[in-house]
């Protein structure tokens, strides 16, 4: 499980989103993020950020949660509500039909109301890695 806080500016990123998403989608890393919207003077004018898009996209496609904040006095009540998450989850597994090595559409759903499901959203059918 990676958590990452940040304002979702990319600053100085050597790889795109895209392969993030691969590389945590073929890891099976679980990602939460929370995005704070930042306030800064650029030289001009007082300028307003809202985080990118992507963070909300790579904790929904690897079974994650996603925060965005508006101040920084919502940060201790979030990691709570993430450490009250990871607290009370559910480890589902299922072996795949062929190991074909190609990414596969991966759908959970629950029938009691009220509850929140967060599964990642597809799967590597890969063999497995040789441990030599």
């Amino acid at each position: 499980m990676v958590l990452a806080f940040t304002d979702g500016e990319d600053t100085a990123s050597r790889g795109g989103f895209r392969q993030v998403l691969e590389r945590a989608r073929d890891e099976e890393v679980m990602v939460y993020s929370i995005g704070l919207e930042s306030e800064y003077f650029n030289g001009q004018r007082v300028v307003r950020s809202r985080p990118s898009r992507d963070l909300r996209r790579i904790s929904d496609e690897t079974g994650g949660g996603y925060f965005e904040l508006q101040k920084t006095a919502d940060l201790a009540p979030t990691f709570t509500r993430v450490a009250q998450e990871l607290r009370s989850q559910y480890l589902i597994g299922f072996a795949p039909a062929a190991l074909d090595g190609r990414v596969h559409k991966l759908e959970v759903k629950v029938n009691k109301p009220g509850m929140t499901v967060r599964a990642r959203r597809s799967y590597l059918a890969a063999p497995e890695k040789s441990s030599e």
